[in-house]
Formats: C-alpha cells, sequence, structure tokens
C-alpha cells in the first residue's frame, strides 16, 4: 500500500511531537515527506534535521513534494497566505490555526477550492473532542452551545489582549474572567489560545451564536473546557481536562495528539465516529 505523503507548515511544540509519532510507528500509512519554517533559524529546525525530513523556506515549494496532505500547525497567517492555494492543487489541507476561518470569506474560499480539485479541507477537533456528537445533534437542531475555559494563569503571559488588562498573573489568588461573549470575538482577541473555540462554531452553530467563557484560574493544574449544548436530541455537557505542553504551556498535548490522529484517520480505509 503507498504511503499517504504528508507536508508540515511549522515545527514548534505541535510539529516535534507530530514528528515524534511519526517515528514511533503511530501513522504506519503516511510519511512526512516535507517540512516548511520561516526561517532556517525557526523553532524545531533541529528536530527536521534530525529527523531527516526535507526542510524548506518557501511555502510554494510545497506543491513540488507530490503531496496528499498539508498539516498546518503555524499561525493564521499561514492559513491565510496558503490554503487556498494548496487545496485547488488537489493537496488537502489540515489548518490547526482554526481562528483564520472566522472570516466568512475566506472559509468559503477554502471550501470552494476544494470541491473543484478534490480535495479536503479537514477541522481537527483539536484541545476539544465530541464534535461527532454535536454534528449529529445538528441534524435535527442545537439551541444553545457554551463553552467555559479555564486555563493556569502562565497560560495568559505574553498575550497582548491579556495584557492590556494588567493582570498579576504571578500573584493571582482567585479565578478572573478574561472573556465572555461570542465565539467570533473571542477568536480575533485570543487567537493561539482558542483555536477550539473556531472548532466547536464550526461543528455547531456558528462563530456569532456559539457562546465562550473564559477564566484565568489559578487553581487549575490542566487546561480544562467544559461545553454544554441543548437541542432536540437532548442536553450534552463534557469537560475535557487537558495536560499543557510544558515548553508552552498555550498548547495542549491533546491538541497535539489530535492532529496526529487526524492525519492518521487520513490514510486509512476504516473509520470510527460520525
Amino acid at each position: 500500500m503507498k504511503k499517504i505523503r504528508v507536508g508540515m507548515l511549522g515545527c514548534g511544540s505541535m510539529g516535534k511531537y507530530v514528528i515524534d509519532a511519526f517515528e514511533a510507528g503511530k501513522v504506519p500509512n503516511a510519511e512526512i515527506a516535507v517540512v516548511c519554517v520561516r526561517t532556517m533559524q525557526s523553532k524545531g529546525v533541529d528536530r527536521v534535521h534530525e529527523a531527516g525530513i526535507p526542510l524548506i523556506t518557501d511555502p510554494a515549494q510545497l506543491l513540488d513534494y507530490d503531496l496528499d496532505v498539508v498539516a498546518e500547525c503555524a499561525s493564521q497567517d499561514s492559513v491565510i497566505a496558503n490554503g487556498e492555494r494548496l487545496l485547488r492543487a488537489g493537496i488537502s489541507f489540515i489548518p490547526m490555526s482554526l481562528g483564520a476561518l472566522v472570516d466568512a470569506e475566506l472559509l468559503e474560499s477554502f471550501k470552494k477550492a476544494a470541491e473543484e480539485s478534490g480535495s479536503k479541507l479537514i477541522v481537527p477537533s483539536g484541545g476539544i473532542g465530541a464534535l461527532d456528537a454535536f454534528q449529529g445533534a445538528m441534524i435535527p437542531g442545537i439551541e444553545s452551545v457554551h463553552m467555559t475555559t479555564r486555563k493556569p494563569p502562565r497560560a495568559w503571559k505574553k498575550i497582548p489582549y491579556v495584557e492590556k488588562m494588567n493582570l498579576d498573573l504571578d500573584n493571582m489568588t482567585e479565578p478572573v474572567l478574561i472573556f465572555d461573549g461570542p465565539a467570533r470575538d473571542c477568536v480575533k482577541e485570543l487567537p493561539q489560545n482558542i483555536n477550539i473555540a473556531a472548532a466547536l462554531s464550526l461543528a455547531t452553530l456558528g462563530f456569532d451564536k456559539t457562546h465562550i467563557t473564559i477564566y484565568a484560574d489559578p487553581n487549575m493544574i490542566y487546561n480544562t473546557h467544559t461545553i454544554e449544548t441543548k437541542g432536540q436530541t437532548g442536553k450534552i455537557t463534557i469537560t475535557f481536562e487537558n495536560e499543557p505542553v510544558p515548553e508552552n504551556p498555550k498548547t495542549a498535548y491533546q491538541a497535539c495528539a489530535s492532529l496526529v490522529a487526524t492525519i492518521k484517520r487520513f490514510s486509512e480505509s476504516f473509520r470510527v465516529g460520525t
């Protein structure tokens, strides 16, 4: 069986996790054919060299590697700049920086490119799950979707939106409300921390009707997300307590594993879940 050829945009904490998983044989039906980084001084370059994977800095060159799918774990800018070009070339696209898709025009251009070329635009679950259950519930209809996120204060450092609040993140003793409102505003203000809000919105009621509440909470060890939906199929309540990646507390191990699982599913003929 011919292996699926995978390209990667970015190789920070998440990209290194993906390479480790491939080397450990977690995705036997696929191979990483090339990694694209912003510069040769970018994070993860040493790991790519160690793995013996071709390394490029020009995303346009991804089209030269006979790829089946490209996984993005770089930035919203990378999604915006490269998504449509890859999809139109018949290369399926898995963006992790889902906040970029809050732009309805961009999302529609991606969908159209995929439809016309036969490629797939694949939205991974990231740091949450149960999107299959929510999509099933959407068939008869969901009335409300609410996600409450609580992360330790250190996860909110060096975030411009939070810095404007002048919080003492090192000495916080009580939970502090960071955000409360529609997902559309959330993904704009907190693009690195809350891509899961975009995934949930795309699976359910959209960016304007999906409600997000976020706390910096010194009582939290894990990045915690509680999702509540109500609709004709009943109520769904589910909580994720995610271990953050030590070198990058903004990223959850669950999100890294989700990307690997998404690539693995793309490479297989047998699937479980909606």
